[in-house]
């Protein structure tokens, strides 16, 4: 009958053999038919931190509890990947039938140490789920906080540009955003973001105009340890890669150095770019918004804006009307931060209309951002919960004076239309224009405006 015990007591006496099995780094186990250990390697004790005599003509359940070995012994098949702890120590045992003449007559476990590997990879559970957690933070911190309901307005002409924008939004095209400073443009690229499939990853807005060409390049792209003096210690993210999947809206892009506008359009042609001091390439997917209340043309002709980008920048362009050019949007708008101001100081406030007809008569340079501000500071003046004439900033600047001529007032309705035309040939169509002419009427712009569209003149 074959012996293990004694074929193995048979390899020992072979030159070198001992040296050679002790010499693996993994551990090695050989039990009989029966389930008794008959040999182990310096490896496996030094695993395992028995000793030979612990474990040698033993059976391997009582030396290990919970053994698969004798799994194998008696179903002749390879168990792999077996995890097993002792102690502190993790590892994987291979375990194989010993087989001689269609029987089994023992088996084998190769045990190899996987410690620092299963630490390695705890560690990196714990890194992935830091950095689900910083993601998750980075999407909170930059995101969108405006929709298109939070778009005031009854205009047809800002209606139509809240409908184109509602339109391009579902699309990755870039989108410049053109308009007077105050008029709205941060809000619309918001609500674009908000309404495209991009809405749940980052929202990056940036200003173009408050950086440092040096500085914003800098913020845009990134940059790598030791990239210039002053650098921080292990690098700087860029925005671009801060945005990967949502949106960076580049506000003021018209006060963009020209040389960091080939930069930009080389991202917007290849999706790729290098933070300052690097060798690769880092690609990303970020759609572009700008905006700017520049004139686009005119710096194009000075040679202060490249054509090129200005092509790729401007493949959906939206032009946000002044708000003295929408009088209409003028009452809700009123309405609209009123009831905002209502909600955050638990007070309610209105308007007289008195003060309503100061507003229509203001031409508001600085847009919607100047009347909000305008009404801020008159309801923290206002000594009652209704905001008065003398309450606002600009209630000195309108000094309506007698028109002479004639008025509305003074025509008949038949008549009002003609009196209208007369007005308008004589100052002329433009909104400073209209404002004269509305004055020499005796009636608001706004007034002017709705009659205007009353008689389709």
């Amino acid at each position: 009958m074959f012996s293990l015990a004694f074929d193995i007591n048979a390899l020992q006496k072979i030159p070198l053999f001992d040296t050679i099995i002790n010499s693996l780094h993994d551990g090695i186990l050989i039990t009989d038919e029966k389930g008794y250990i008959k040999y182990v390697n310096s490896s496996y004790l030094r695993l395992t931190g028995v000793s030979s005599n612990d474990v040698l003509n033993r059976k391997v359940q009582s030396v290990r509890k919970g053994a698969r070995l004798p799994e194998v012994l008696r179903t002749g098949k390879v168990l792999l990947g077996v995890q097993r702890k002792v102690n502190n120590i993790e590892y994987i045992a291979d375990i194989n039938p010993i087989v001689f003449n269609d029987k089994v007559v023992g088996a084998i476990s190769v045990v190899r140490d996987v410690t620092e590997v299963v630490a390695l990879s705890n560690e990196l559970r714990a890194y992935t789920h830091r950095v689900l957690e910083l993601r998750n933070k980075v999407r909170e911190i930059h995101r969108a906080h405006y929709h298109f309901a939070d778009i005031v307005c009854q205009s047809r002409e800002m209606e139509k540009v809240k409908e184109m924008a509602r339109r391009v939004s579902a699309n990755n095209m870039p989108v410049l955003i053109l308009g007077e400073s105050g008029s709205g443009k941060e809000l619309f690229a918001h609500a674009i973001h908000n309404a495209s499939p991009r809405f749940n990853s980052p929202f990056v807005p940036i200003n173009c105009a408050a950086f440092t060409p040096q500085l914003l390049s800098s913020e845009l792209f990134g940059y790598e340890e030791g990239a210039f003096t002053g650098a921080l210690k292990g690098g700087k993210i860029g925005l671009f890669e801060i945005a990967h999947g949502g949106t960076l809206f580049l506000d003021e892009i018209g006060d963009m150095e020209y040389d960091l506008q080939s930069k930009l359009l080389r991202v917007l042609e290849t999706g790729e770019f290098m933070r300052i001091g690097g060798t690769k390439p880092i690609k990303v997917d970020v759609r572009i918004i700008s905006a700017t209340n520049r004139e686009i043309g005119q710096l194009i002709g000075e040679m202060k804006f490249r054509e090129d980008l200005f092509y790729r920048l401007n493949v959906i362009s939206l032009e946000i009307p002044p708000l003295r050019a929408r009088p209409e949007d003028l009452l809700p708008l009123v309405e609209h931060f009123l009831d905002r101001h209502t909600r955050r100081m638990k007070k309610r406030y209105t308007a007289s209309s008195s003060t309503l007809d100061i507003l229509r008569q203001y031409h508001y340079p600085g847009n919607v951002r100047e009347l909000f501000n305008i009404l801020e500071f008159a309801a923290s003046m206002s000594e009652t919960n209704e905001i008065m004439p003398r309450d606002l900033p600009i209630f000195s600047k309108i000094t309506p004076q007698p028109a002479p001529g004639r008025t509305i007032s003074h025509a008949t309705r038949s008549s009002e239309k003609e009196v209208i035309i007369d007005a308008l040939k004589s100052f002329g169509t433009s909104v400073e224009c209209k404002r004269k002419a509305a004055k020499q009427l005796g009636i608001s712009l706004a007034t002017l405006y709705n009659k205007i569209r009353q008689h389709n003149i």
